[in-house]
Parts: C-alpha cells; structure tokens; sequence
C-alpha cells in the first residue's frame, strides 16, 4: 500500500452561504464591460483557431434579390400583426354559438372563433356591443 504515488488534495471552491452546487468560487468579475448591440467584437486568435466566428450585425442583401427590387427597411423590422377576414361578422358569430349543435351556423362561428383565437383574439360584449379583443 506504500507504493501508491502521492498527489496533493485538490482544493474544493468554498461556498459562501449557498447551496448552489454548480457554483464557483470567485465567480463573475464585479465589472463586466458592456457593449451597444451594433459594436463589432474582436476575438483572440486562441478563440478564433477553436473555430468561433463573429456573426455579422447586419445581413447583406444578395445580388438576384436587389435586381428584383427588394430593399432593406430597416433595423429590427418585425411584421405586422396578421388582418384576419372571416366569412361571418362578429354579430353573426355570437348569434351562431347560440344555435343547436346541429346547425351547420353553430359550427361555422365556432370555426370563426377557433381562428380568433389562433391570433390569440375573441370577441367579447362591452356595453352591449361586440368587439373584439386581444387576450
């Protein structure tokens, strides 16, 4: 049993309070640099030859897509929220949820509903009017 090689114990990250297990000792730098959105960020040739790149800010257009037309709007355009035509109005959807389970109507202005509400909308009646609403 002497023969086994001695190794120095490895030292075990103290904990200051918390039962975290995956925490580290030291942790974050108290002042991390911060950077706008836009700034480019230059790596170190150790990262670099792990083989990260530095994705771009902005997407070029390709050269077919500007010959057809096709401009860049802007910085972080998100679309619009969808326009939603149904084949009934929304006082002849509230109508049709009142007909029998038989009625083709009631099952028509459940469709109208189920599609409101895939754009996360409904129809809801305030002071007596039916409107439609976000939910």
């Amino acid at each position: 049993m002497n023969d086994l090689p001695t190794t120095t114990p490895i030292p075990t990250p103290v904990s200051t309070g918390s039962i975290n297990k995956e925490a580290e000792a030291g942790g974050l730098p108290s002042e991390v640099p911060f950077r706008p959105a836009g700034q480019e960020v230059e790596l170190s040739p150790e990262v670099v030859s792990s083989g990260v790149k530095v994705q771009p800010t902005s997407i070029p257009i390709p050269q077919p897509v500007v010959q057809m037309g096709v401009q860049a709007v802007g910085q972080n355009v998100a679309p619009s929220a969808p326009t939603l035509i149904l084949p009934l109005s929304d006082d002849q959807i509230a109508t049709g949820l009142k007909q029998s389970v038989w009625s083709s109507w009631r099952w028509m202005a459940e469709w109208c509903v189920r599609k409101l509400k895939q754009l996360h909308m409904g129809i809801k009646t305030i002071h007596g009017k039916l409107t439609r609403v976000r939910e």
